[in-house]
């Protein structure tokens, strides 16, 4: 029953994750990528406050010891600070390449969680890995290459033919993923220290909150979610703030939740499908162009994860 379980929260997860990154998509063609940022911490860091409440427990801050608390609230920073910057990155790719090839591109992230379990936690990786590593790697040169004119003789969109665009949002993507894995050890280590992921989560949001708002003392854009004269497209960025607050807040917890019940590597592997999910509710929502490509990168990100799982 614990693996169904852990198994019914990491589909719960991917289908979320999937859904919040359309509505990031959209909103962020009419936002400010800073002002959103800080927006949507704020609406996260109310709705993670609220599920520690429902499904947390404070309590176990007074077994830790003064060096346990702090090397928990150490990784709790790490991750939110990580996390964020990782948010920032994807934000900008968002909007120089496709929702379809960006999401797949940050699934990455898999692959830079292994070398920092190898190195702080002293995991192994075996050949299994590195094959599967090798065939994941290789399915970016298939999402990053340029794309050619259709059958028709149409010029694909400008966005995806414009070098410089589709060069830097693919590297900002890459760096997402980077940024990502760094959130996902940091966050697991806290877990690990703790047994929580509900209030471990309202933390990690919490200090990236804070840490924004204070740069944002500096750089007033990130407080243009907040301005009078944005009021006409508040809704925007309301509705990121929500997705966000389902993704980040709830999704996220649920992920590690998932994590501790059936093995970060398995629910991991399982959550790299998440770019499957994704293409198909790019291509039917947001009718963005289908390139057969895409399947095929698809299918070596999950071959290659299957065979870091089972071989």
């Amino acid at each position: 029953m614990a693996e169904l379980i852990g198994y019914i929260l990491a589909i719960d997860a991917i289908v979320t994750w999937s859904v919040a990154s359309l509505v990031y998509k959209v909103g962020l063609e009419r936002t400010d990528i800073k002002g959103t940022v800080l927006f949507r911490l704020v609406m996260v860091s109310i709705a993670t406050f609220i599920f520690s409440l429902l499904f947390g427990s404070y309590l176990f801050l007074t077994t830790l010891n003064a060096g346990q608390i702090f090397a928990y609230l150490l990784s709790c920073l790490i991750s939110g600070l990580s996390v964020t910057i990782g948010d920032l990155m994807y934000f900008n790719s968002l909007q120089k390449i496709d929702a379809s090839r960006a999401y797949p591109l940050v699934q990455l992230s898999l692959v830079f969680v292994y070398p920092f379990a190898f190195f702080l936690f002293g995991e192994s990786i075996t050949p299994a890995i590195l094959i599967g590593g090798i065939l994941i790697l290789s399915s970016v040169f298939l999402l990053g290459s340029k794309d050619k004119d259709d059958n028709n003789g149409e010029k694909s969109s400008q966005k995806s033919e414009n070098p410089e665009h589709l060069i830097s949002g693919i590297l900002l993507a890459i760096g997402s993923a980077f940024c990502w894995a760094i959130a996902i050890v940091a966050f697991n280590q806290a877990r690990i220290l703790t047994g929580d992921v509900f209030i471990t989560n309202f933390l990690r949001v919490g200090f990236a909150t804070i840490l924004m708002a204070i740069v944002g003392l500096f750089q007033r854009e990130y407080y243009s979610g907040y301005k009078k004269e944005n009021r006409p497209i508040l809704k925007y960025f309301i509705y990121i703030g929500i997705a966000g607050s389902l993704s980040l807040g709830l999704a996220d917890s649920l992920f590690y939740k998932a994590a501790e019940i059936n093995g970060l590597v398995l629910i991991s592997t399982i959550t790299a499908n998440t770019p499957m999910v994704q293409q198909i509710l790019s291509i039917a929502i947001l009718k963005e162009k289908f390139r057969k490509r895409f399947i095929v990168a698809i299918i070596l990100i999950i071959i290659g994860n299957y065979i870091i799982l089972f071989l």
